[in-house]
């Protein structure tokens, strides 16, 4: 991250002070279901611990951080992003870089896929709401894109308690409500990878897609928390390895680095499967170009003067794309 973009990222009250290993993770202890069962409605659940809870406040905090990326448009159709979903005041400068670069363009549905935090699962539980709500307002679920995929079995299933509290999916959203005109998306929390289901996955996603309008967000933080040198060589090797667009040894690069012996490096990519899922699905839909846009990690963040380089988490924005 340049000086000029850390200069005008906002900070806002909420984060202040928190550590950047801590936010990257579910840590709050919420008193309140942010969802209820009887509305499908589903609820925010980190507003005002990863982003404002103010609608105006909001609104300005991601205005800002687009306005701060200074980056062309890739010439090509962007099928698929990679983004962050930590705290905004870490990681929201990174995820801006990537849906500034689909900002007023139209996409009829946005199928987000993360990891899940807090709930054990298996395959992938797609979201069975009505609608996900953020301080910007509701945005629609596509049933019938839900459905299709639910009716399909096999590693798919509904387990709501793997959205409810989850914020893999809702970071993401309101980057797509200040970037996008009108959308609709699909909420997909995925369990632990396996290779295996990203592949089952991936080929149901393509077919139930078929010629839709529809943009692939991996949602997805980058190294657990080695310190600050080791973070960028990791993160880095990560990046020129999903350059390379080939899911499979993306897949089984994490094995790999984990081996090294790297302090206190506990995973490379935590939406790992999330992030080889869409990059298989995008491949199968004709797309031949990935972009790095941008690599910053929680150490180049100053929280009152002070930067946390011990113990870090890393943040990439990807584009992937059909030249």
């Amino acid at each position: 991250m340049n000086k000029e973009s850390k200069k005008r990222t906002p900070i806002f009250s909420p984060l202040r002070g928190w550590p950047a290993a801590v936010i990257s993770l579910t840590i709050v202890g919420f008193l309140c279901s942010p969802a209820s069962a009887a509305e499908r409605i589903r609820k925010p659940a980190v507003a005002g611990y990863f982003y404002p809870k103010d609608r105006e406040e909001l609104k300005e905090t991601v205005d800002t951080l687009l306005l701060n990326v200074r980056q062309k448009k890739i010439s090509g159709t962007i099928l698929g992003l990679i983004s962050p979903h930590a705290g905004y005041v870490y990681s929201g400068q990174v995820a801006a870089y990537s849906y500034q670069q689909i900002k007023d363009e139209n996409y009829d549905t946005v199928i987000i896929i993360g990891p899940s935090h807090r709930a054990y699962i298996k395959g992938a539980s797609v979201g069975k709401w009505d609608a996900y709500a953020t301080p910007l307002g509701t945005v629609t679920v596509n049933k019938e894109i839900v459905n299709d995929l639910l009716s399909t079995g096999g590693p798919f299933h509904f387990v709501e308690d793997a959205h409810i509290r989850e914020h893999c999916v809702e970071t993401q959203i309101p980057f797509l409500q200040r970037a996008l005109g009108d959308f609709d998306i699909v909420p997909i929390v995925m369990g632990m990878p396996s290779l295996r289901y990203c592949e089952e996955i991936s080929n149901a996603l393509s077919k139930t897609v078929g010629k839709r309008n529809v943009l692939f967000v991996a949602s997805s933080d980058m190294s657990h928390f080695p310190d600050y040198g080791n973070a960028n060589k990791v993160d880095r090797k990560t990046l020129s390895l999903i350059e390379k667009f080939d899911p499979e040894l993306v897949f089984n690069s994490e094995a790999e680095f984990l081996r090294k012996g790297i302090p206190n490096l506990s995973t490379t990519l935590c939406g790992l499967s999330s992030v080889v899922t869409v990059m298989m699905t995008v491949k199968q839909l004709g797309g031949n170009g990935v972009k790095i846009l941008h690599y910053a990690n929680s150490g180049d963040v100053a929280i009152h003067g002070y930067r946390e380089k011990r113990r870090v988490v890393g943040y990439g924005a990807v584009a992937l794309y059909r030249k």
